[in-house]
């Protein structure tokens, strides 16, 4: 399919300090767009091609995302620092359920969405600082099944309370999808962009794929928002 991941869009009060905190934790360069929008371009994810782009926020937050980000670690000395240079620059640990023992941290950033840090474990070798984007999802292999069709990357894992895609079987981040029993609540804070070499055909080929599109904004087979912009358009 011509569509490809390009970007991730991140709502924020501030997209300025928003994205100067993913650039500590991430790399890239940190530049000012149009609108009050920041981006955080060519972060060191694996070859990827994935954009961070925050946006002033369309509304307050009220549930946790149905989308987030968690980042790798190599060792358990790495885990520590980067748990407290998290904490150090705006980063607030939080509790949503996981319990205790799990092999991660919460943290929600300071523009209020979540995202956690893993400690060091075999899947995440080769990944880059981004392990993987983590969306919820009512049924996995359907909603993984649409992502791969519509960004290319292949489906590698799948059963019955997770999938997950990765661009490159050796080397990136993942995209995985985890059964979480809550149906989606409200608009996104977190969302997908996709580029499109043929915006006609590209959108009807989506909507085959499961998609929908009513009132200007696209829709996956669970309701998530997405965004499809012209490739040759910043996303």
């Amino acid at each position: 399919m011509p569509t490809r991941l390009a970007s991730l869009v991140i709502d924020a009060t501030d997209p300025a300090a928003a994205a100067q905190f993913w650039y500590i934790m991430l790399g890239g360069t940190a530049t000012p767009g149009r609108g009050g929008c920041h981006r955080l371009v060519a972060p060191d994810l694996g070859g990827c091609g994935l954009d961070l782009v925050f946006v002033p926020q369309r509304w307050d937050k009220a549930v946790k995302n149905r989308i987030h980000l968690d980042l790798a670690t190599e060792s358990p000395h790495e885990y520590q620092v980067l748990t407290s240079l998290a904490a150090d620059v705006g980063a607030v640990e939080v509790n949503v359920g996981q319990g205790p023992g799990v092999p991660w941290t919460v943290f929600r950033d300071p523009a209020g969405n979540e995202f956690c840090i893993l400690e060091p474990g075999d899947l995440y070798h080769h990944t880059g600082p981004l392990a993987a984007l983590v969306v919820d999802a009512e049924d996995p292999t359907r909603l993984a099944t649409f992502w791969s069709a519509a960004t290319g990357w292949p489906l590698l894992h799948t059963e019955e309370n997770s999938a997950a895609l990765r661009a490159s079987e050796r080397s990136g981040p993942w995209i995985e999808f985890l059964r979480v029993p809550d149906p989606r609540r409200g608009p996104h804070r977190i969302r997908l962009t996709l580029a499109a070499t043929d915006d006609e055909a590209d959108t009807s080929t989506l909507i085959t794929q499961g998609a929908s599109h009513h009132d200007g904004v696209f829709h996956d087979p669970e309701g998530n928002e997405f965004r499809v912009v012209p490739a040759r358009v910043p996303t």
